[in-house]
């Protein structure tokens, strides 16, 4: 019997669409051509961050193509997380811990139970020491514990968002994997915009892309935003890159 698995969040080989994905990159490069292959803009390939802007209904400049999803966490955290205090989930990915010890913040673990992250938790964490740069949840199939926080608790999450001026990155590179069952809504589409997302085409068509994205917050202010912005196109000049 063939093993399966669990080590990583990889789909399967049989699944990755070759010859589709063969396809696709001929069509790119014959109607784009030199356009495609040259570097491009700094937030990356323009007709794909029209289509994330207008599935996300968002402004094109809001959002970056990012080599893996961790990519706008890594400058996010750069930019605004050193020394400062980080909320995660516990557990929480791994990854973004080592990005948060490597810029010098502190994560600091809000506890979970089966239907996820802990509004009372959360706001505990908020009330006591010094506010936070924001909170970074996954909130749809949780890496690793495989949870999804219920409905209620994303709309209290929000609430409590809004009530502390709390930056959120919900970071989602897993909603589209459901098998069954109706999707709750996104933290992003319950905030209308004002929560930072991320996610990653390597979980639904093939981790090799190395193709990711990023969605400003809208509650990011004008100076921040450009910050970010600035910082997040000029690592997308520079090799190499996280990975998800």
């Amino acid at each position: 019997m063939e093993s399966i698995s669990f080590a990583r969040g990889v789909p399967a080989p049989e699944c990755i669409p070759v010859e589709e994905l063969a396809d696709c990159a001929r069509a790119a490069i014959e109607q784009g051509g030199p356009a495609v292959l040259s570097y491009g803009p700094g937030g990356g390939y323009t007709p794909l961050r029209a289509w994330i802007a207008d599935r996300h209904g968002v402004e094109p400049e809001r959002v970056i193509v990012a080599n893996g999803s961790l990519q706008g966490l890594v400058f996010l955290a750069e930019l605004l997380a050193p020394g400062k205090r980080v909320l995660v989930e516990a557990p929480t990915y791994d990854r973004p811990l080592k990005i948060l010890a490597r810029v010098g913040a502190e994560a600091v673990p809000v506890p979970m139970d089966d239907e996820g992250l802990d509004p009372d938790g959360l706001e505990h964490a908020l009330r006591e020491g010094p506010a936070p740069a924001f909170l970074y949840t996954i909130p749809t199939f949780q890496n690793p514990s495989g949870r999804t926080l219920s409905a209620d608790r994303r709309r209290r999450v929000v609430e409590l968002a809004a009530e502390h001026d709390l930056l959120v990155l919900e970071d989602d590179p897993y909603g589209l994997v459901r098998f069954e069952g109706e999707a709750p809504p996104s933290l992003f589409e319950l905030s209308e915009g004002r929560i930072a997302y991320s996610s990653s085409f390597s979980k639904t068509i093939a981790p090799g892309l190395r193709v990711g994205w990023f969605v400003f917050a809208e509650e990011l202010a004008e100076p921040q935003l450009e910050s970010l912005a600035d910082v997040l196109e000029a690592g997308l000049r520079s090799a190499g890159g996280p990975r998800r």
